[in-house]
């Protein structure tokens, strides 16, 4: 039987203690996330460190987002998909002054529709049998965050901000362009809905037939029948967290290797337990991968929007536009995070966590459909 160990961030010794068990038991771990058997590698690394980037590498024109991006881009070394090669530019989403919400950090970048290889070849190194490698076709373009949600953003959305890393900012970085963490999978849903409100946009997600998050009580601390019974609007233009295969199309932005820029690990291309020096970063100061996007590896898990399931992939209906199980309550995330070993950043690399659970080493970004 698919083994996994269950991953818990415990921030006294900021390691990974682990146990057993399935993926089907997901939803019932005391920590909420469930990783592969071989987490405890680290994988190899070189160079790891603050590393500030250089120009951001060409997948057809370049990008031209306007908001405050804190570092430019690296020289990606990833193989190429001609399908994919120029399916990006970027634009202002809060940071320009048509939707009043004045956040730098919050630019979308366009990704165009395209075909790619999901999962990872059998010759891949630290892979699992979640991984089956086949071809996936997104029918549909979408803009997908340039950074992960920022504790700014989420602050000025929700009021709050639940992140454990508020202080003991790294130097020269700015501790509201952290990325948020410690927010469930169902907090998520909550501020994607209270984001599109403020832009005048659609809200994408219902509960009980309501898109209104003040009408869907307060945000279950454990498994909920009817959060977990959301249903999505696929066609409404407000925010949304990626589909899994929205995710890994980004993240690998034409590239067919182990991470979106070559099959070595290299701390100049994200926060690990390498270089993180145990915290999270200022999102944006490590290289984007070759659509400008950042942070795509490291920093902290993301989620997205599918149920987990480790033989989905392998089922008929999966190669076009995949939105995941109809069962099952565990979700997925993604891209690892600053205290993930290398191998658990690879781009194919998936991880389950419980809808309910927040996590210092969770997050996530939001896209939403091309205007």
């Amino acid at each position: 039987m698919y083994r996994v160990f269950y991953v818990i961030c415990i921030f006294a010794v900021f390691a990974f203690a682990a146990c057993g068990g399935d993926p089907e038991d997901a939803g019932t771990s005391s920590n909420g996330l469930a990783g592969n058997s071989n987490d405890s590698s680290q994988g190899s690394v070189s160079n790891g460190g603050n590393s500030s980037a250089g120009s951001v590498p060409s997948a057809g024109s370049s990008p031209s987002a306007s908001g405050n991006s804190s570092s430019s881009g690296g020289t990606s070394s990833g193989s190429g998909n001609s399908s994919a090669s120029s399916a990006f530019s970027s634009i202002s989403s809060a940071g320009s002054s048509s939707n009043g919400i004045g956040i730098a950090s919050h630019v979308m970048v366009q990704i165009a529709a395209g075909t790619f290889s999901m999962g990872s070849p059998g010759t891949e190194s630290e892979r699992h049998d979640d991984e089956t490698q086949h071809s996936v076709a997104l029918t549909k373009g979408f803009l997908m965050g340039k950074y992960q949600v920022t504790q700014e953003l989420y602050q000025m959305v929700m009021g709050s901000n639940p992140s454990y890393f508020t202080t003991d900012v790294a130097s020269e970085e700015v501790q509201a362009k952290r990325p948020v963490e410690e927010v469930s999978w169902y907090d998520a849903l909550v501020f994607c809905n209270r984001l599109s409100a403020l832009e005048n946009l659609t809200p994408v997600y219902s509960i009980n037939g309501s898109t209104d998050p003040s009408a869907w009580g307060s945000v279950p601390t454990s498994s909920d029948a009817a959060w977990n019974a959301v249903t999505a609007n696929w066609n409404a233009n407000g925010y949304r967290l990626p589909t899994e295969a929205e995710w890994e199309y980004a993240c690998r932005a034409g590239t067919t290797t182990t991470y979106n820029f070559g099959n070595s690990w290299s701390g100049d291309w994200g926060w690990y337990d390498g270089n993180s020096n145990s915290k999270t970063h200022e999102v944006g100061m490590k290289t984007p991968n070759a659509w400008g996007l950042y942070d795509m590896h490291g920093n902290v898990w993301e989620q997205c929007w599918d149920r987990y399931d480790a033989d989905y992939y392998t089922e008929d209906g999966a190669d076009m536009d995949p939105r995941g199980p109809t069962s099952r309550s565990s979700r997925v995330v993604r891209g690892g995070s600053w205290d993930s070993g290398a191998q658990s950043l690879r781009s194919a690399y998936r991880l389950i966590s419980d809808p309910f659970y927040g996590d210092i080493c969770v997050g996530f970004r939001v896209v939403r459909v091309s205007p």
